[in-house]
């Protein structure tokens, strides 16, 4: 959708003040989606951090 479409269909203020979400989303066992959170991520990190760890000593 172009600028001006979207200025024509939410207003100008809307557009002006929009910003940017970066999310990303998972589907869990019933098929809802959840999103994935930052906390997520950095445990996901850190156990693989840590299993990396194991296996080098």
């Amino acid at each position: 959708m172009s600028v001006k479409d979207k200025i024509i269909q939410q207003g100008l203020k809307q557009v002006l003040d929009s910003k940017a979400l970066n999310t990303c989303y998972m589907l869990d066992e019933q098929g809802k989606e959840v999103p994935i959170t930052t906390s997520m991520v950095r445990s996901v990190c850190y156990q693989l951090l840590k299993q990396c760890r194991s296996i080098k000593n």
